[in-house]
């Protein structure tokens, strides 16, 4: 079978396709398909000889008027072309084809218009409802998401289904010398609060710096706060503010940490603090669930949903103030602490990649 994957340039706000498209590839090369980049097809000529190919096309997303085009004329060109089966549409927009489609529904943001959404989005609000319409099935990544989409354009429920968030076996709970040993490379031996956010997010870092202050000044003690960046690094604005930062010496901006480094400081951290960019933003979380680590983080219904009940810190009321409370109650409540630790190892087993995973490729193939 030849599938096609959708993808725009240029974008770092879209959680779940790029969450999806490394899954895509894991599996796809686990089953033997070939997996080939389109412009690479296009500039080599590749004749494309294999049965079984994962194609990524990637469309320059600049603006609405190239979206159209592509949309409606180019991705059919593309499909008829190479002979392609089936398309996962990773962006909240179906093509203008006959051919199977699969359609991700990225975040719920894209049910209501804002003036500050970007040319995709804007894109696939106007075409949501035919979208949903053209697909043979749509993927979205919480039960909460999946019951707004069917509610806003009256959909089946059998044609919609949960692929949620996972992380890999990488992320596990560590022993207590791991766990020194993790600190003593990255935390100067001492215990830290971490939290991942986009590395041009300068309200998110801004929130989470005054909410570490607020327990700084409480405790008066030599606890840090690792920051890891969604990108491969921060912005010169993101270090420009952290210099003038009260407590810049003991925040850590970790921009080239690798996989399993990254691992290790979730599961060695005392807590996750999140402050999530849209309601999709929930891979941390399950990173930390996974690696029985304590997630402090503003309430949504996706986010409840994958903690479940007293899996984790939850805040009704958004903000620093309240962050930076809940920050000190935690530290104070060591008992707590331990409690939302099982919890979190208990729930992460709802997360299991492997078994979502085969789940996945079953749907695809059928």
């Amino acid at each position: 079978m030849r599938i096609a994957v959708i993808h725009h340039s240029n974008d770092t706000v879209n959680d779940y396709a790029a969450y999806i498209s490394t899954l895509l590839d894991h599996t796809a090369a686990e089953n033997n398909y070939a997996i080939k980049d389109y412009d690479l097809v296009r500039f080599t000529k590749d004749p494309l000889t294999e049965e079984n190919i994962l194609l990524h096309i990637i469309i320059p997303a600049i603006g609405g008027f190239l979206l159209k085009y592509w949309y409606n004329v180019k991705l059919p060109s593309i499909f008829k072309k190479y002979a392609i089966d089936k398309t996962l549409c990773l962006y909240g927009s179906c093509a203008s084809s006959g051919i199977e489609q699969i359609l991700f529904f990225p975040d719920i943001y894209l049910l209501q218009y804002a003036k500050k959404m970007s040319s995709w989005q804007q894109f696939a609000f106007k075409r949501l409802k035919k979208s949903t319409t053209v697909a043979k099935h749509v993927i979205t990544y919480s039960q909460h998401a999946k019951k707004l989409l069917e509610e806003a354009y009256t959909l089946d429920t059998k044609k919609t289904s949960v692929l949620p968030y996972t992380v890999n076996e990488l992320f596990k709970p560590l022993e207590w010398h791991d766990k020194l040993y993790i600190k003593s490379r990255f935390a100067e031996n001492k215990e830290y609060f971490i939290a991942v956010i986009h590395g041009d997010d300068e309200k998110a870092f801004t929130e989470l710096l005054k909410a570490f202050s607020k327990f700084k000044k409480w405790q008066q003690s030599s606890m840090q706060l690792i920051l890891l960046p969604k990108e491969e690094s921060f912005s010169s604005a993101i270090e420009e503010k952290l210099d003038t930062y009260k407590y810049k010496d003991d925040v850590k901006l970790v921009n080239d940490a690798d996989k399993k480094e990254t691992a290790d400081l979730v599961a060695s951290a005392y807590a996750l603090l999140h402050i999530a960019a849209t309601d999709a933003d929930l891979l941390p979380v399950t990173a930390a669930l996974q690696s029985a680590t304590p997630v402090l983080a503003f309430y949504s219904e996706s986010l409840n949903e994958y903690c479940g009940d007293s899996g984790a810190i939850l805040i009704n009321e958004p903000g620093y103030e309240a962050l930076g409370n809940e920050l000190i109650q935690l530290y104070k409540n060591e008992t707590l602490r331990g409690t939302l630790s099982e919890v979190a190892a208990k729930r992460a087993n709802v997360f299991q990649q492997k078994q979502h995973l085969e789940h996945f490729w079953q749907q695809l193939n059928t």
